[in-house]
């Protein structure tokens, strides 16, 4: 079997790598071992700039499906003595549109993301997805790769132009071409537990996504999956113990006690064991295989960052390989794809670790008795804030951005604050346009997984032909109807200038 891409692993990362190539018209075969979507929830919060995404490919409202049916009280929270003990501290759950996106973070858990992506991939007919089917092996060739596949006993190879290894933290693939990575090592060892208990009407006026509780004695988190019955709790393993310690009834006494409130029964779904081991790929590519998802980064789970961060680098990744599987640009232009997301991935790791030391010297003070300076670290927390930086702020440079010599407008706090701005390398602000009926919408909504010059009124329509001669036009006041010229002063153009967006949104080409 010969194909353009192979894409190994079946997770988020893997599915949206697929789904975006199959659009972009590559030959693509998705290898996932297991045959059904795993149940257990795993990754549950959705970014901003993830939602644009999933926006931009139209899959944004069938996301939404699998929110929680109730809104919580608090994104965060921390609690002495139970989910119903004292509050220690809390950010309040806000619906207040964001300024700078039309789109906001959500909570979905991971098998509905992967429900949504794998029923979008099967309208693909360039891709064809072999689930229950495992790469067993990769050999680099002069110009491909051979993957030994098998499947119910069977085996094959197949022959590809690329490899994307999405094939989560271990990742067999970057096992076997020897890259190695770095982080703090080993920070912990938990055990998710999925669970049902019918906490609603306890904590009427106080759920929170994310619980952490404490007492003199222990400190678990709890996270609520649909807002009223569906829970996770995160179990710390102490020195010495291993997940075959427990069995998933044990759990039912330990979660009635930190939960303080024993009377309600509880009924535990399934018990999946992780590893606190953030670490980066030192290379994300190798030849023709590439990294993508947890097998290039794993980030501290604090903030929820992780799954996003691998979306975002499988947005990147996808085009740039169809644009070499195309022949319009030279192999070695696929540098860019690490050139731009590991140090983006740097970022995102250096703020989920500052995340997880604020935790842990939140549960130092608490087992030291001094909750007074719990109160003050959590009150302190940058986690109140709202990431406008980690969602929209990361800049690109490599050789598929062409600077313009501007200088970028830098904030104050590049995780929290936010300049939109114009300048190459940088993700396209959003502003809201008039369709033909005269409602508002996100500009994003007209880019699609495609390159588009966005063009003020007076520009020529060859404006930015030497960058991209078949990029698709949106020429405001014929294109796109604007009630204000207020997106030019953010762009930086003049009535005549206009931006080349790529298709991962991030703009490639500035002529003011």
């Amino acid at each position: 079997m010969k194909t353009d891409v192979v894409v190994v692993g079946g997770g988020p990362c893997g599915l949206l790598s697929a789904l975006l190539l199959g659009r972009l018209g590559i030959s693509t075969v998705l290898l996932e071992k297991h045959q059904e979507i795993l149940e257990h929830p795993k990754a549950m919060g959705i970014t901003r700039r993830t939602a644009e995404i999933f926006l931009q490919t139209g899959l944004l409202e069938q996301m939404l499906q699998g929110r929680p049916a109730k809104d919580p009280d608090a994104t965060s929270q921390w609690l002495k003595d139970g989910l119903n003990g004292t509050i220690l501290g809390q950010v309040r759950y806000e619906d207040a549109p964001c300024p700078y996106s039309s789109c906001q973070p959500f909570r979905c858990p991971q098998p509905h993301v992967e429900r949504v992506l794998r029923a979008g991939l099967a309208q693909q007919p360039s891709v064809r997805a072999l689930y229950g089917t495992s790469a067993q092996s990769v050999r680099e060739q002069s110009d491909s790769v051979a993957i030994a596949i098998s499947a119910a006993g069977s085996h094959e190879e197949i022959e590809a132009k690329f490899v994307v290894a999405a094939d989560g933290d271990r990742s067999p693939i970057r096992q076997q071409l020897g890259i190695e990575r770095a982080g703090p090592g080993e920070k912990g060892r938990f055990l998710s537990v999925y669970f049902r208990a019918d906490y609603a009407r306890e904590l009427a006026g106080r759920v929170g996504l994310i619980s952490n509780v404490l007492g003199a004695d222990f400190f678990e988190v709890f996270v609520a999956v649909n807002g009223t019955d569906l829970w996770l709790m995160h179990h710390y393993l102490q020195d010495g113990e291993s997940a075959q310690d427990y069995s998933p009834q044990s759990f039912v006494p330990i979660i009635q006690y930190t939960s303080g409130m024993p009377q309600v029964p509880v009924e535990v779904l399934s018990v999946n064991p992780w590893v606190m081991a953030p670490a980066i790929a030192k290379r994300w590519r190798q030849g023709r295989v590439f990294l993508v998802g947890d097998a290039a980064a794993r980030v501290s789970p604090s903030g929820g960052l992780g799954m996003n961060n691998g979306l975002q680098s499988a947005h990147n990744l996808a085009w740039k390989l169809a644009q070499v599987v195309q022949g319009r640009q030279p192999l070695d232009w696929l540098d860019t794809y690490a050139a731009e997301r590991l140090p983006a991935a740097r970022f995102t790791f250096a703020n989920s670790e500052g995340n997880a030391d604020e935790i842990t010297e939140i549960i130092e003070r608490a087992f030291g008795g001094d909750w007074d300076g719990a109160r003050q670290a959590i009150a302190h927390s940058r986690r109140a804030g709202h990431g406008y930086g980690q969602d929209f702020g990361i800049v690109y440079e490599s050789a598929a951005v062409h600077p313009d010599a501007s200088d970028a407008a830098l904030p104050i706090d590049p995780v929290n604050d936010y300049v939109p701005q114009g300048r190459p390398g940088h993700r396209a602000p959003d502003f809201l346009i008039q369709d033909d009926k005269g409602q508002s919408m996100s500009v994003l909504k007209r880019f699609g997984y495609q390159f588009t010059a966005l063009l003020a009124a007076q520009a020529p329509d060859g404006l930015l032909s030497s960058f991209c001669p078949d990029a698709v036009l949106l020429r405001e006041g014929v294109d796109f109807q604007v009630q204000s010229t207020q997106w030019r002063e953010i762009y930086g153009v003049s009535d005549k200038g206009g931006v080349l967006i790529r298709p991962d949104g991030y703009i490639a080409a500035r002529v003011a």
